[in-house]
């Protein structure tokens, strides 16, 4: 069992039978009333994001979370394919598992962390950054570049988002996994 002193930041507990990752914690002293622990945690299952004290008296089950390195394969339009690179062995998820932006992001063949629970998996890491072709962009239109002018464009995988004036279709752009934010031009 662990104490409020282990619950340090990337530590994964076990609360009301769901694993919780600790995003942040802060430790503070209150007097005679003891220790109390800050916490911000996310829920690995659900995604959602709480909240919470603690007192020192309390304990926590370390949750049995592992990370399994695997290729996306491909999507049969209800389930996304991934096979383990160690043991080969296939994992099948839906779009709830994964988060609805999520699959905007895959490309075959990708390389991906699975994060299993108990043995099952629960969630994936995407790769902080991917590169993505454009397959529908408008014409820059000579002129419009007051500003830091933008369009919006549509990358293969089916995501849009906001580009410089100079990007046309068949560049490809590195994109932000996390904000969905173009990066930059990806030259070969």
């Amino acid at each position: 069992m662990l104490s409020i002193s282990d619950l340090k930041k990337g530590k994964v507990i076990v609360m009301d039978g769901d694993p919780y990752q600790v995003l942040f914690s802060q430790l503070s002293k209150k007097g005679r009333a003891g220790s109390v622990l800050t916490t911000k945690l996310k829920n690995l299952t659900t995604g959602s994001v709480l909240e919470r004290n603690f007192k020192q008296s309390d304990s926590f089950e370390e949750a049995d979370v592992a990370d399994v390195y695997a290729q996306y394969l491909y999507s049969d339009g209800e389930q996304y394919h991934f096979m383990d690179e160690k043991t080969f062995e296939q994992y099948a998820l839906d779009e709830e598992t994964l988060g609805e932006d999520v699959p905007l992001y895959l490309q075959e063949e990708m390389k991906i962390k699975i994060v299993t629970y108990n043995g099952e998996p629960i969630t994936i890491e995407l790769p902080p950054k991917v590169v993505l072709e454009v397959v529908e962009a408008a014409p820059a239109v000579k002129g419009n570049t007051v500003d830091a002018a933008m369009k919006t464009v549509k990358l293969e995988t089916g995501l849009e988002t906001k580009v410089p004036m100079f990007v046309e279709q068949g560049d490809r752009v590195r994109i932000s996994t996390e904000t969905g934010a173009y990066e930059e031009k990806v030259t070969d």
